[in-house]
């Protein structure tokens, strides 16, 4: 009996790493070619990771800062996505690619989240397909793709609901403070996901209330549990806006100007033609053909929210707190934002996997017809996600594709460093380069020390030098025979 289990826990365990070894590299095809360029803000977390990684210092000279300020002095870097990618590039070496692989190892740990809290709540077949449900949302296969914070809060939130269904479970109260601590975690997670949290604390607040049939003493044990846990998350925000003026509220002025115009972000983020069809206003974060959410998935989704109401309880809370979240982005004009919507995407997969399991168990008299609905949908699923990554992959770059800001160029500064070491030269670069944050994180990636600027109508490049410039012929020097993007090598014996 002993072997037989040892032998069940092996072999589930190595299928487990083959599938999630099959998904990272699904999910990582053709990730440094879409989208095409970094953005600002990838650029600006990636620089600071490997300053911070090598230095403990951030582009602004601040030690182990809890924000980063953006180069242009306007925005902050959240302490979460910026520690955590100051992690990857300690321990395995700074990269473009790490950079955007660091969301696909989010998306593959929110993946394993997923399939455990739906085990818990349907068993594991329903898990499989919350998994499923989960990984085709278009949404994540978008985000995926970028070294960006917006996918960072999806973890804590299914962490937070985790404990929260642990504890209706097993009645400890340890898991109402872990539940504190993840919740806690997830407001420094993603700056969107500030007004998120709120709604969500005050959300579990009354499922500790109305969910348990306690004493007012049992309910405030159980609430001041809770509240420890996430307190000091809470308690240090006057700190942070005193050393790190505007970082909590990351540039946003809430306002409430009037109850319409407060209620129209909203409602905008259940509009079902941005859910299913257009998706995201920003053309980096959506195909603007495909909603974030698969519009086959939505038969599921409508039913699952239907058979929610009914069962009450957990599915109740799960319910609301989808519906709920964007509550307050109102008092921020956010409309039609997806990539600000990430932490829900877990929570329709969870609602989408109970239509699915309903259909499946209908009852005997429409046993037949429920799976074929179910199978029917399923298949239409695969249909409509193949359409989607099939233009995500093939013809969505052509519309995003900018030649100044590709991603490409990272290979210009990779190859101006090796071909100064392999030849002894010095290395400089053409000041008409304007690549920005994304040049300073290329360069600290390939350079032990800043390379040097020269400008053509000032400076004289010295003896023994390589030059990296966009120009294809310059007098008194010789051009290297290297073939790389968008840009040239230029010797100067």
């Amino acid at each position: 009996m002993q072997f037989l289990q040892t032998y069940k826990f092996f072999r589930n365990l190595i299928l487990s790493l083959v599938a999630l070894s099959v998904i990272g590299f699904f999910f990582s095809y053709k990730i440094l070619e879409i989208p095409g360029g970094l953005t600002p803000d990838e650029a600006s977390f990636g620089y600071n990771a490997v300053l911070l990684a090598e230095t403990l210092h951030d582009q602004n000279k601040r030690f182990l800062p809890f924000f980063v300020l953006s180069s242009d002095g306007v925005d902050w870097r959240q302490p979460v996505t910026q520690y955590y990618l100051t992690a990857i590039f300690k321990i395995f070496g700074s990269s473009v690619f790490l950079l955007r692989f660091s969301s696909v190892i989010i998306t593959l740990i929110s993946t394993i989240l997923v399939f455990f809290l739906a085990k818990l709540l349907l068993g594991k077949y329903a898990a499989f397909l919350a998994s499923f449900l989960f990984l085709t949302t278009p949404l994540i296969m978008i985000q995926s793709h970028m070294g960006l914070d917006n996918i960072m809060p999806i973890p804590f939130v299914l962490l937070w609901m985790i404990s929260l269904l642990q504890f209706q479970k097993k009645l400890n109260l340890k898991y109402l403070l872990l539940a504190g601590v993840f919740l806690g975690i997830g407001f420094y997670s993603y700056k969107g996901a500030r007004a998120m949290v709120l709604v969500w604390f005050l959300l579990t607040v009354l499922y500790l209330k109305f969910a348990f049939n306690n004493s007012l003493k049992d309910f405030l044990k159980r609430v001041v549990i809770f509240v420890f846990g996430i307190f000091p998350f809470f308690a240090i925000v006057p700190i942070l806006e005193i050393k790190y003026a505007g970082a909590i509220l990351g540039g946003t002025h809430p306002s409430f100007d009037s109850v319409y115009a407060f209620l129209y972000p909203y409602f905008s983020s259940f509009d079902p033609t941005f859910l299913f069809i257009k998706g995201d206003d920003l053309p980096i974060h959506s195909t603007g053909v495909h909603g974030m959410m698969l519009l086959a998935s939505s038969p599921l989704f409508f039913i699952g929210c239907y058979q929610a109401i009914k069962k009450k309880n957990f599915w109740l809370f799960i319910l609301a707190v989808f519906f709920l979240a964007p509550l307050l982005y109102g008092l921020i004009g956010s409309v039609h934002r997806a990539s600000r919507l990430m932490a829900i995407v877990p929570l329709y997969a969870l609602l989408a996997t109970l239509g699915g399991d309903f259909l499946w168990r209908s009852k005997i008299k429409n046993f037949i017809k429920g799976k074929i609905i179910f199978l029917v949908i399923i298949i239409l699923i695969f249909i409509n996600y193949f359409d989607f990554v099939n233009y995500y992959w093939f013809t969505y770059p052509k519309f995003t594709h900018q030649s100044e800001n590709t991603l490409k160029v990272f290979k210009a500064y990779r190859a101006l460093a090796e071909q100064a070491k392999l030849k002894g030269l010095t290395p400089y670069l053409d000041t008409v380069v304007q690549d920005g944050d994304s040049g300073l994180f290329f360069e600290v990636i390939y350079f032990d020390q800043p390379i040097g600027r020269w400008m053509s109508k000032k400076d004289v490049l010295p003896t023994g030098s390589i030059l990296l410039t966009p120009r294809r012929e310059i007098p008194g020097l010789e051009k290297a025979n290297i073939d790389i993007p968008f840009r040239h090598l230029q010797i100067y014996q």
